[in-house]
C-alpha cells in the first residue's frame, strides 16, 4: 500500500472514467419503460377497434348510397342510425387512444438511448396529431349522417347535395392525413423496435 501514490489513484480513476465514457458513447445504455410499452400495446388494441368501426361505417355508407339510388329512404335512415352509433363509439375510442398516448408521452424522457427517445417522440407526436384529425374526421362523418337524414326525409331539397359533397371532400382530406400520419407513426416505431431487438 505504501507504493500507491495519489497520482496513481487519480490516473486510475481518470482512465476508468475515460473507458466508461467511451463505452457509453459507442454502446449506449438501453432502457425502455414498461409503462411506455404497456400504453403502446393498449393503444394498438384501441386503434384496431377504431379501424374496425371505420370499416363498418364505410360499409354502411355504401349501403346508404345504394338505398339512396333506389329511393329507399326509410332503409337508408335505418342504416344511418347504425352508422351514427358506430361513429359515436369511434369518437369514444379516439379519446381512449389519446389517454394511452398521454401515458406514452409521459414516459418518453426515460427512454434510452437518445436516438430511441427521438424516434418514440416522433411516433407519439404523429399519433397525437392523428387522433386530432380522427376527431375531425368523425365530426364530419356525424355532420354527413345528419345531413343525409334530412336529405332522405326531404328528397326535394337540392342544396343538401352541395353540403353532402362538401362534407365528403372534408372526410376524404382527413382520411388522407390520417393515413399519412399513421405511416409516420409506423415507420418511426419500426426503427425504434430495431434499437431494442
Amino acid at each position: 500500500m505504501k507504493n500507491i501514490k495519489p497520482r496513481h489513484i487519480m490516473l486510475a480513476l481518470s482512465a476508468s472514467a475515460l473507458i466508461f465514457s467511451v463505452y457509453y458513447l459507442f454502446f449506449p445504455h438501453k432502457f425502455l419503460p414498461g409503462e411506455f410499452s404497456d400504453a403502446r400495446i393498449k393503444g394498438v388494441t384501441i386503434a384496431e377497434r377504431i379501424v374496425l368501426l371505420s370499416r363498418e361505417t364505410l360499409s354502411n355508407l355504401d349501403k346508404v348510397s345504394r338505398y339512396d339510388q333506389g329511393r329507399r329512404y326509410g332503409a337508408a335512415i335505418t342504416v344511418l342510425a347504425d352508422a351514427i352509433n358506430d361513429n359515436q363509439e369511434s369518437q369514444a375510442e379516439a379519446i381512449r387512444l389519446s389517454a394511452q398516448l398521454t401515458a406514452m408521452a409521459e414516459n418518453l424522457p426515460r427512454i434510452q438511448p437518445a436516438g430511441a427517445r427521438q424516434l418514440a417522440t416522433e411516433a407519439v407526436t404523429a399519433e397525437v396529431t392523428l387522433v386530432s384529425r380522427l376527431i375531425y374526421y368523425n365530426e364530419y362523418l356525424g355532420q354527413l349522417f345528419e345531413t343525409l337524414k334530412v336529405k332522405f326525409r326531404q328528397p326535394g331539397v337540392s342544396y343538401l347535395d352541395g353540403q353532402v359533397n362538401d362534407l365528403i371532400n372534408k372526410i376524404n382530406d382527413e382520411a388522407k392525413a390520417i393515413n399519412e400520419l399513421n405511416k409516420r407513426f409506423t415507420g418511426s416505431m419500426a426503427e425504434f423496435d430495431e434499437i431494442f431487438r
